[in-house]
């Protein structure tokens, strides 16, 4: 059996939930809890490239995949509420902007 979700050509957003934004100068980042009704999360990466864990360890600049700055990624809920975010470099602000859908 295939191992795929099929959505909706025209995604429908969480109704009533706000954006979410990281801002990473120093450290690590998480998202806040996402809304019960969110199947996935689509966000970009702004400005400067980040690394992204989802085992529970800290990303590092040998550690993690790396998300590039000025493309989007669609994660499961389950994914973004385990992503832990750090810049890729050590200078500029990492800009992560999400939003939450339904099917």
């Amino acid at each position: 059996m295939p191992n795929s979700f099929v959505t909706n050509l025209y995604p429908k957003p969480t109704k009533g939930v706000t954006d979410q934004t990281l801002s990473i100068t120093t450290g690590t980042s998480t998202f806040s809890a996402f809304n019960s009704l969110t199947k996935y999360i689509a966000l970009d990466v702004q400005d400067v490239d980040v690394r992204v864990t989802f085992d529970g360890s800290t990303p590092s600049t040998s550690n993690g995949h790396i998300l590039y700055a000025g493309r989007s990624y669609t994660f499961s809920k389950a994914a973004a509420e385990d992503a832990i975010f750090a810049r890729k470099s050590s200078s500029g602000t990492a800009v992560i902007h999400a939003s939450e859908f339904t099917d």
